[in-house]
């Protein structure tokens, strides 16, 4: 996970226990320790604010609660990241737990995300791009002043033999990088919907920078459940999604399988028809 405006990154893996390790967890700082920095930022935005509540509060709920008090100053925001920071600085150490509380992950509230993957070399033949990559989203953030909360999420998978993956490859050997950004969306009401269309409208122009920019040089494709049909851009995702599949055996496959469209609907038939 990379924190925008920032040279901080925070790796997480995830191997299997020993048979005879115990559920626990080893870290120098206290969880109280670690929350430090975004409680004492969320303390001076706001005196006003009763310690029972602040004490309370998660970290991601911390979060989120800085992040609405100026969700599209980025200066702010850098702010906020660099809380947010300290925060994983003092989380580092080992857990040991059952996989859906250590695969489960708290993201806060409400937000918008997109993620892409794209080829980085082989397991025997790595190469750079995955890094270069986030090299180039950081710049853009900080050259167009966006305001990117944290984190931007990166990970790695194999390829697939699916011809509609956004990880196909022919060589079963190759190795993709998926990287997600991210904006929270404050909750839904009549103080919030304003704010909430702000930030969409901030979101879609930091996701088409990367796009226009980044997409089409590292041979980048979405997610299918994070492609907005609504996107100003659905013609030229439309295009190079339509480009890397093999339509001709899409279209006979479908006939033969889903004749009546039982398996489609209006994002898929939009995206994938001629």
């Amino acid at each position: 996970m990379w924190i925008p405006y920032s040279e901080s990154v925070i790796v997480v893996w995830s191997d299997p226990a020993e048979a005879d390790e115990a559920v626990g967890e080893s870290t120098v700082f206290s969880e109280e320790e670690a929350l430090a920095a975004p409680r004492a930022m969320l303390r001076s935005a706001r005196p006003e604010i009763e310690d029972e509540q602040l004490k309370e509060l998660s970290f991601t709920q911390i979060r989120d609660e800085l992040i609405h008090l100026k969700p599209l100053d980025a200066e702010h925001i850098r702010k906020v990241n660099h809380a947010e920071a300290e925060y994983w600085r003092k989380k580092e150490g080992m857990r040991v737990d059952w996989s859906d509380k250590i695969l489960g992950f708290d993201c806060g509230g409400q937000q918008w995300v997109s993620e892409v993957a794209f080829p980085c070399g082989s397991k025997e033949k790595p190469s750079t791009s995955d890094l270069d990559f986030i090299d180039d989203v950081k710049k853009i953030i900080e050259e167009e002043k966006i305001p990117a909360p944290a984190p931007i999420e990166q990970r790695w998978t194999s390829a697939s033999s699916s011809y509609l993956s956004p990880v196909w490859s022919s060589d079963m050997e190759s190795v993709f990088s998926w990287v997600g950004i991210i904006m929270y969306l404050p909750p839904a009401g009549e103080e919030g919907d304003e704010e909430r269309e702000r930030i969409t409208e901030a979101f879609q122009g930091y996701q088409q920078q990367l796009e226009t920019n980044l997409w089409e040089r590292y041979g980048a494709f979405e997610h299918w459940a994070k492609i907005e049909a609504t996107s100003p851009l659905l013609q030229q995702k439309k295009e190079r999604i339509q480009r890397r599949i093999p339509m001709e055996m899409y279209e006979s496959t479908k006939k033969l399988l889903d004749p009546q469209h039982i398996l489609s609907n209006d994002a898929i038939d939009t995206i994938l028809s001629n």
